[in-house]
């Protein structure tokens, strides 16, 4: 069989699909078996959307802020928590105190209309910045106590596509100049003694606002001119003008584990009202054939093909030769502030739609979606293809019977609230699995 592998799967890739089983017949004229390479592409495909219960949202390095509508998946909102620290505890008694305020770095991600006017509030948190039941991680749905009243609030026009620019939040004087005092006092000495002071700060988005989701990168080191932090601003020798007196004590983020973005989604009166938890899928059927991937909202379009075992029933002796699924995203439904991502991730799923594994092809690489297009990413042209030769191989030769499913997500799902749309309404370009395989 191996002599003819090449060039069978040049063969596969000449003819196009259609809706009957094709039968081609190979090297019949200088072999006598009958060998026929069969391409199959009328596999019965299920689809649906779920949710995952929650996702890790800690550990990203990103800040994701702000509030949107979607007109398929209604209402979200991401709020950011963190804890900040500084390693220097020392001030001169002649030390002048100036100022507080929080700096917020662009990292060039967005998402939605950023030409509209956000606002942002800083709230002071009341407990300690530790997960639940001990666990090491916080998640999409997590959340911490906070004071009601604010430190300091910022509206604004963003611009978010220079990384060298900043957001800067004006806070409340009398608590910068009660951390300042304490410190100069010695009343703080120690990381310790900060954070049972000072726990940490949320900044909360105006959620009546459809705007933008905006991305803020941090990074635990002291350096300030590219960082997320809260500052205090004060004069070591106010006398002496001469010297360049303008001092800043930085609190930075203290580590990526001490950041998460709660983002939440109000899914009622969208096309997935009826999502209750991760069990359970919203049928394309009753969404217009359409399917929805989200990034950050946990949000996963599902895939099932329930008549691809029956291949093993065709021929007894029988190699599979290629397998390809592909999909389109509704024609429309991105633009340039939710642009195609040239790559989705891929993963296989359980019926109680738990993640098994990350999709792999027949060598035990990642496989993902990998985006096709013309220069118009809008035509009926556009979309995506995945290797699914592990895939098929694994339902198969299995000995039992794999009630498996895909899972598309963004790659960035952690970090990222990006929207797919995925069309298998449109019968020239709906969700399809072809196979190639031969039977001698």
């Amino acid at each position: 069989m191996k002599i003819f592998f090449i060039s069978i799967i040049g063969l596969f890739f000449m003819f196009s699909c259609s809706d009957e089983l094709k039968t081609y017949p190979v090297g019949s004229d200088f072999i006598e078996n009958n060998i026929n390479l069969k391409i199959i592409d009328t596999f019965s495909i299920n689809t649906g959307t779920f949710k995952l219960d929650s996702l890790v949202t800690s550990s990203t390095s990103r800040i994701l802020l702000g509030s949107i509508n979607d007109a398929y998946l209604g209402q979200l909102t991401a709020q950011t928590y963190f804890q900040v620290q500084n390693s220097n505890f020392s001030i001169s008694d002649d030390a002048v105190y100036d100022s507080i305020g929080l700096v917020l770095n662009y990292d060039k991600y967005y998402y939605g209309d950023t030409t509209q006017v956000q606002t942002y509030k800083v709230h002071r948190l009341l407990e300690y910045f530790e997960p639940q039941d001990d666990g090491d991680d916080f998640y999409n749905v997590s959340k911490l106590d906070y004071e009601e009243d604010i430190l300091g609030e910022v509206s604004f026009v963003p611009r978010p596509n220079s990384a060298n620019d900043s957001i800067y939040i004006s806070l409340d004087t009398h608590i910068g100049e009660e951390i300042f005092n304490k410190i100069r006092d010695n009343d703080i000495n120690t990381a310790d003694d900060f954070l049972q002071y000072f726990k940490g700060l949320t900044v909360v988005p105006d959620d009546s606002k459809n705007t933008h989701i905006l991305g803020f990168n941090f990074e635990s080191y002291s350096d300030i001119l590219s960082n997320s932090s809260m500052r205090i601003f004060y004069t070591e020798d106010a006398g002496d003008i001469s010297e360049g007196n303008d001092r800043v004590l930085n609190f930075i983020v203290s580590s990526a584990a001490k950041q998460f973005n709660a983002i939440n989604s109000d899914l009622e009166g969208s096309y997935m009202s009826n999502l209750l938890n991760q069990d359970t899928s919203v049928s394309s059927n009753d969404t217009d054939q359409l399917i929805f991937a989200q990034g950050g909202t946990g949000v996963s379009a599902k895939i099932e093909m329930p008549t691809l075992k029956d291949l093993n029933t065709l021929y007894d002796d029988s190699t599979v030769l290629n397998a390809e699924l592909s999909f389109s995203p509704l024609k429309n439904s991105n633009n340039n502030t939710n642009s195609l991502q040239d790559s989705l991730a891929v993963y296989v799923i359980d019926q109680k739609n738990r993640i098994v594994s990350q999709l792999a092809d027949i060598d035990a690489n990642s496989v993902y979606a990998i985006l096709n297009q013309n220069d118009d990413e809008f035509t009926q042209n556009t979309y995506y293809t995945v290797d699914m030769s592990g895939f098929v191989e694994t339902i198969l030769s299995s000995d039992y019977d794999l009630n498996y499913a895909l899972m598309i997500q963004f790659v960035n799902y952690d970090k990222t609230v990006n929207r797919l749309v995925i069309d298998n309404y449109d019968e020239s370009n709906n969700i399809k699995l072809s196979v190639a395989y031969l039977n001698y």
